[in-house]
């Protein structure tokens, strides 16, 4: 609609039904004109969204005090999208004078009444720095009731986290089900490379097994440890992409062999991300690394996000 002098003349006469229309019209238009466009991440190339592990600054402690370097180094790299450690959120309660028992029960009891607004807080930390906050790595055990089952899945909801992930085995996956959906989440499951141990995850068979436990659980597919247990990723892949979230991106040699710099060891690396890429799967390519360097670990994030970015452009 043009609003011309005759036309807001009209709206005038005809009282205020009309100029309420006007009002709301041009309302709308001015917030529509502020409201902020939905922000590109930044390390989104090309139609594949890369994170980062963090795990990959291996001289940083991850502890609440290092979280300001953690989101600079985030920046200095290039990242828009983390997978964030709880130990970089929550705090710890290692005095010298309380023991391993009594520090596990405050952190029980921090977790169910965190301080006010305390992962809003964080998000806010990260949102400033342009970073979304993927996933939420929590090695949940059996020790975890179901309270604190409850709030840790809340409080990475509030964190922004679609999902919450952490290193164990089916049992553990088999009592969270529960959970992920009741928070509007799911539950990464995420492989090792140990074939010995029927509870982990290593193989298709045991993912495959997992993913059944719910429909809030999805596969983070660590690359590294599938290929080092001789797992077709690129299969698994093409098989289960509807029920993976991301994947766990690093280099290494096949027959539970030793991690190597990305090119340079038997992971598809390349052929992943063009798969994801050329098939627009929402699949994140979390990068991670754990092979030695000389060079900083910034610099060696910059190298490894410098050679997936090649190969998806």
């Amino acid at each position: 609609m043009l609003l011309t002098r005759r036309t807001m003349g009209r709206l005038a006469l005809a009282g205020i039904p009309g100029l309420t229309a006007f009002e709301t019209l041009t309302g709308n238009s001015q917030r529509a004109a502020a409201q902020p466009a939905p922000r590109q991440n930044r390390s989104n190339i090309n139609g594949v969204q890369f994170g980062l592990q963090p795990f990959c600054y291996h001289d940083l402690p991850m502890t609440p005090e290092t979280r300001p370097i953690l989101i600079q180094r985030l920046v200095q790299n290039g990242m828009g999208m983390v997978e964030l450690h709880a130990t970089w959120c929550e705090p710890r309660f290692n005095e010298v004078s309380t023991n391993a028992q009594a520090a596990r029960e405050k952190l029980r009891n921090w977790r169910l009444a965190p301080p006010a607004d305390f992962y809003s807080n964080i998000k806010k930390e990260f949102d400033a720095a342009g970073i979304d906050i993927f996933s939420y790595y929590v090695n949940f055990n059996p020790s975890y009731t179901d309270a604190e089952l409850d709030a840790t899945f809340e409080g990475a909801r509030m964190l922004g986290a679609k999902s919450c992930i952490g290193s164990y085995g089916l049992e553990v996956a088999r009592r969270l089900a529960p959970f992920p959906a009741k928070h509007g989440m799911y539950l990464g499951l995420h492989n090792h490379d140990n074939l010995s141990d029927p509870d982990a995850f290593s193989t298709e068979a045991t993912f495959e097994k997992g993913l059944s436990f719910s429909p809030a659980f999805k596969a983070t597919l660590d690359v590294r440890h599938f290929t080092a247990a001789n797992g077709d990723c690129l299969g698994f892949l093409e098989r289960h992409h509807e029920r993976v979230s991301s994947v766990h991106l690093g280099d290494r040699r096949r027959n539970n062999g030793r991690s190597t710099p990305f090119g340079e060891g038997d992971a598809p690396i390349i052929e992943i991300l063009r798969m994801i890429r050329d098939n627009r799967w929402p699949i994140v390519a979390l990068l991670e690394f754990e092979h030695g360097t000389l060079r900083t670990e910034v610099e060696e994030v910059r190298l490894t996000f410098d050679y997936c970015k090649r190969a998806v452009t």
